[in-house]
C-alpha cells in the first residue's frame, strides 16, 4: 500500500479503491436508456466498472497480492467461484444455450464485483463509516424520489397508486428492498457519531424510509422492516450482556423504534385514506390462497420443486427456467405473461442448475453466517468492528427474505449492496483469522497477476453479450410501443433482422 508523502499528495491506494466502489452502490441510478428495462443498461455499466476494476488492480498489482490471495480463500469466494462455474458448464445442456451464454456474464459480473470490492475495502481507511455515509447518501435520494412521486400522484389524483411507486427503479418490490437493504448502515451511523445535527438527519432519512416503505406497501418489505427490529432488539441484548452492562444500550432502539411508530402514525391518519394502507396490508401477510399473488408464489414453488426433483443433476441450464415453466404452467398462464421467475432465487437456481448449484449458492450465504458468528463470539477484534458486523447480517437478512420471496439476483440495484455486504463480512472475517493467526500469510505471486488478467479476459466477450441485450431490449421497447399503439410501423420484413441475435 502506498503513503503519500506529504499532505497534499493524493494517496491512489485509498482514493481509487474507494470510488470504484461507490461506482459500484451507484448501478442504481442508470437510467432506462431507451430499453425496455432498464436492468439491462445497467449490467453493461456493470461491466465496465468490472474492467475498469480489473485493469487498475493489474497496474497496482503488487499492493494487493497477499489481500488477492486470502479473499479468495475463503469459504464464501471458493463457494462462489465453484457456482459461478458450474453455472458456466450448464451452456453445455440449457435447453436454450443462447439465454445461457445471456445469463452467464450476469452471474461473472457480479461475482467479480463482490471480489473487487473486497479487494478494494481494505485500502479504504475509515471503510465503515465512508461505507455507511455513502449508503446513507444514497438512501436519501431514493427515498426522497418514492415521496415526491406520492405527493404529485395526491395532487392530481388525490390517491396513491401504490403499484406505480417506482422511485428510481423499475417497480415497487425492488425500490422496498434497496431502501430496506439500506436502513441497517443508518442505524450503525446513528449508534456511532455524536453531531446532534447528524443524528438528527439519519433519524428523520429513518422515518422517511419507513414512512415510503408503509406507502409502497410489499408485504415482503414489511417482513424485512420486523426482521430489522428484532436484530436491533439482539444487538442491544448483545452488547449490554457482552460489552457494557449499562441499561442505556436499550435507549438506541429508539433510533428505530421511534421512527415505526412514526411512520404508522403518519400512514395511518393521512395515507390510508389515499389508497396506501400498510396496516391494512400487513394484515394480509399470510398464506392465503385466496390471494392471487400469494397463490401464484405457491404454484411456481411446486412448479419448480416438482422439478429440481425430476432434474436433481442437470436442470434447465441458467435463465432457462423460462421456457420450463410454460410447460408446468400452461393452463394458467395469464394472456402473453409467462412465468420467467419462480419468485425464489434458491429453489429457481435448484431447477436450472439441480442439486449441486442450488447447495453450492446456499452455501454462500451459509458461510457468511458462520463467519458474522465467528467474529463476534470468536475473535478479538474491535467491538465497533463486531458490531458493524452485526448490522451486515441484518442487511444481508433482508436481502435473504427478498431472495425467498422475489428475485433480486436478475437486479443490479440490489445486487450490488449485497456484493458490499459480503465483501464486507470476508474482511472482517480474514481481518479476525489474521488477528488469531489461523490465517496463512504466505502470498501466492502467480495470483496477483492471473486473477486481474483472467477477469478482464472474461469480462471483455461478457461486455460484448451484455451490449447486445441491451441493443435488443431497445428495439424491444420499439416493437412494444407499435404493438401498445396499434400502429405496426416496422415492416415485417424487418421484423427478423431489427432485433439482433442475443438474446434470440
Amino acid at each position: 500500500m502506498s503513503i503519500a508523502n506529504n499532505r497534499s499528495d493524493i494517496d491512489t491506494s485509498n482514493f481509487i479503491p474507494s470510488i470504484l466502489i461507490i461506482a459500484y452502490l451507484l448501478v442504481g441510478f442508470v437510467p432506462n436508456m431507451e430499453a425496455v428495462d432498464k436492468v439491462s443498461p445497467q449490467w453493461v455499466y456493470m461491466n465496465i466498472v468490472n474492467i475498469f476494476s480489473s485493469i487498475y488492480l493489474f497496474v497496482n498489482r503488487n499492493n494487493f497480492q497477499k489481500i488477492i490471495k486470502n479473499l479468495i480463500y475463503t469459504g464464501i469466494s471458493i463457494f462462489y467461484i465453484s457456482f459461478f462455474v458450474w453455472t458456466a458448464l450448464s451452456y453445455f445442456y440449457a435447453i436454450n444455450p443462447i439465454e445461457a451464454l445471456v445469463n452467464i456474464p450476469r452471474h461473472l459480473n457480479t461475482l467479480l464485483m463482490y471480489l473487487f470490492i473486497g479487494i478494494f475495502i481494505h485500502n479504504v481507511r475509515n471503510k465503515n463509516r465512508l461505507i455507511s455515509w455513502c449508503i446513507a447518501i444514497i438512501l436519501t435520494v431514493e427515498v426522497y424520489a418514492v415521496f415526491v412521486q406520492a405527493m404529485d400522484m395526491i395532487n392530481t389524483t388525490g390517491s396513491i397508486y401504490t403499484d406505480n411507486l417506482k422511485g428510481v427503479t423499475a417497480n415497487r418490490n425492488i425500490t422496498a428492498f434497496s431502501i430496506a437493504l439500506k436502513i441497517p448502515f443508518i442505524l450503525y451511523l446513528l449508534e456511532n457519531i455524536k453531531g446532534k445535527f447528524f443524528k438528527i438527519s439519519l433519524f428523520m432519512l429513518v422515518t422517511f424510509a419507513l414512512i415510503d416503505l408503509s406507502m409502497i406497501e410489499s408485504r415482503a418489505s414489511f417482513l424485512g422492516v420486523g426482521l430489522i427490529l428484532f436484530g436491533y432488539l439482539f444487538i442491544c441484548g448483545y452488547k449490554y450482556i457482552l460489552i457494557n452492562k449499562n441499561k442505556r444500550v436499550f435507549y438506541n432502539l429508539g433510533y428505530y423504534i421511534l421512527p415505526l411508530f412514526f411512520s404508522i402514525l403518519v400512514n395511518q391518519l393521512y395515507f390510508s385514506n389515499k389508497g396506501a394502507d400498510a396496516v391494512s396490508r400487513a394484515a394480509t401477510i399470510a398464506i392465503n390462497t385466496s390471494d392471487d399473488s400469494i397463490s401464484k408464489r405457491l404454484r411456481y414453488y411446486e412448479d419448480v420443486m416438482t422439478h429440481m426433483f425430476s432434474n436433481p443433476i442437470f436442470g434447465t441450464g441458467i435463465g432457462n427456467w423460462k421456457f420450463e415453466s410454460i410447460r408446468y404452467d400452461r393452463l394458467d398462464i395469464d394472456g402473453y405473461i409467462v412465468p420467467y421467475h419462480a419468485h425464489s432465487d434458491f429453489i429457481q437456481l435448484g431447477a436450472e442448475l439441480g442439486f449441486i448449484g442450488f447447495f453450492l449458492y446456499i452455501l454462500v450465504f451459509v458461510s457468511a453466517v458462520y463467519f458474522v458468528f465467528f467474529i463476534l463470539f470468536k475473535s478479538k477484534i474491535s467491538n465497533t468492528d463486531k458490531l458493524f458486523s452485526f448490522f451486515l447480517i441484518l442487511s444481508l437478512g433482508v436481502y435473504l427474505i427478498d431472495a425467498n420471496l422475489n428475485f433480486p439476483i436478475a437486479r443490479p440495484q440490489e445486487l450490488a449492496p449485497w456484493a458490499l455486504v459480503m465483501a464486507l463480512i470476508n474482511f472482517y472475517y480474514v481481518r479476525a483469522k489474521l488477528n488469531e493467526k489461523q490465517l496463512n500469510k504466505k502470498p501466492l505471486p502467480s495470483l496477483k497477476m492471473a486473477f486481474p488478467i483472467v477477469s478482464l479476459i472474461l469480462l471483455l466477450p461478457g461486455l460484448f453479450v451484455t451490449h447486445k441485450t441491451y441493443k435488443s431490449q431497445i428495439a424491444q421497447m420499439i416493437i412494444l410501443n407499435d404493438f401498445n399503439s396499434d400502429k405496426h410501423n416496422i415492416p415485417l420484413n424487418q421484423i427478423e433482422t431489427y432485433i439482433p441475435s442475443i438474446p434470440n
